[in-house]
Protein backbone atom coordinates (compact mmCIF):
# COMPACT_ATOMS: atom_id res chain seq x y z
CA UNK A 1 0.00 0.00 0.00
CA UNK A 2 1.39 3.39 -0.96
CA UNK A 3 2.04 5.85 1.85
CA UNK A 4 0.62 9.34 1.59
CA UNK A 5 3.04 12.27 1.56
CA UNK A 6 1.60 13.55 4.85
CA UNK A 7 2.54 10.25 6.50
CA UNK A 8 6.14 10.47 5.28
CA UNK A 9 6.82 14.16 5.94
CA UNK A 10 5.65 15.85 9.13
CA UNK A 11 4.31 19.13 7.74
CA UNK A 12 2.09 21.66 9.48
CA UNK A 13 -1.57 21.24 8.61
CA UNK A 14 -2.56 24.92 8.85
CA UNK A 15 -2.60 27.36 5.98
CA UNK A 16 -0.27 30.34 6.08
CA UNK A 17 -1.73 33.67 5.04
CA UNK A 18 0.11 36.92 4.38
CA UNK A 19 -1.20 40.36 5.33
CA UNK A 20 0.30 43.80 4.80
CA UNK A 21 -0.62 45.96 7.81
CA UNK A 22 1.71 48.76 6.68
CA UNK A 23 3.64 49.79 3.61
CA UNK A 24 6.73 47.59 3.04
CA UNK A 25 5.69 45.11 5.76
CA UNK A 26 4.18 41.64 5.26
CA UNK A 27 3.14 39.43 8.17
CA UNK A 28 2.59 35.67 7.91
CA UNK A 29 0.23 33.82 10.22
CA UNK A 30 -2.03 30.82 10.56
CA UNK A 31 -5.36 30.80 12.37
CA UNK A 32 -3.50 29.84 15.56
CA UNK A 33 0.08 31.11 15.23
CA UNK A 34 2.36 33.93 14.16
CA UNK A 35 4.74 32.58 11.48
CA UNK A 36 7.05 35.52 10.79
CA UNK A 37 7.38 38.66 8.72
CA UNK A 38 9.13 40.32 5.81
CA UNK A 39 9.96 43.99 5.75
CA UNK A 40 11.61 46.00 3.01
CA UNK A 41 14.52 48.29 3.76
CA UNK A 42 17.27 49.88 1.68
CA UNK A 43 19.19 46.56 1.54
CA UNK A 44 16.31 44.41 0.31
CA UNK A 45 13.67 42.22 1.92
CA UNK A 46 14.44 41.18 5.51
CA UNK A 47 12.93 37.86 6.63
CA UNK A 48 12.27 37.30 10.34
CA UNK A 49 10.97 34.09 11.92
CA UNK A 50 8.31 33.69 14.61
CA UNK A 51 10.88 34.19 17.39
CA UNK A 52 12.16 37.47 15.96
CA UNK A 53 15.38 35.94 14.64
CA UNK A 54 16.53 37.48 11.35
CA UNK A 55 16.76 34.85 8.63
CA UNK A 56 18.54 37.03 6.11
CA UNK A 57 18.17 39.80 3.55
CA UNK A 58 16.82 38.75 0.16
CA UNK A 59 16.69 40.38 -3.25
CA UNK A 60 13.00 39.58 -3.74
CA UNK A 61 9.94 39.53 -1.54
CA UNK A 62 9.15 36.02 -2.75
CA UNK A 63 12.55 34.69 -1.62
CA UNK A 64 12.12 36.26 1.80
CA UNK A 65 8.65 34.74 2.14
CA UNK A 66 10.04 31.31 1.26
CA UNK A 67 12.65 31.71 4.02
CA UNK A 68 9.96 32.60 6.58
CA UNK A 69 7.82 29.65 5.53
CA UNK A 70 10.83 27.32 5.58
CA UNK A 71 11.74 28.38 9.11
CA UNK A 72 8.19 27.67 10.24
CA UNK A 73 7.98 24.27 8.54
CA UNK A 74 11.41 23.09 9.65
CA UNK A 75 12.78 25.21 12.52
CA UNK A 76 15.48 22.65 13.45
CA UNK A 77 16.90 22.69 9.93
CA UNK A 78 17.19 26.49 9.97
CA UNK A 79 19.04 26.35 13.30
CA UNK A 80 21.47 23.76 11.89
CA UNK A 81 22.10 25.95 8.84
CA UNK A 82 22.76 28.97 11.08
CA UNK A 83 25.21 26.98 13.21
CA UNK A 84 27.02 25.75 10.10
CA UNK A 85 27.31 29.30 8.79
CA UNK A 86 28.92 30.40 12.07
CA UNK A 87 31.44 27.54 11.92
CA UNK A 88 32.43 28.11 8.28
Amino acid sequence: MAEQLADIIDLPTEYVTWHSPAEALWVASTPTAYVGMVDRNHDGFVATDCTGRELGVYATQESARVAVYGAWVSPARVEETSEQALIA
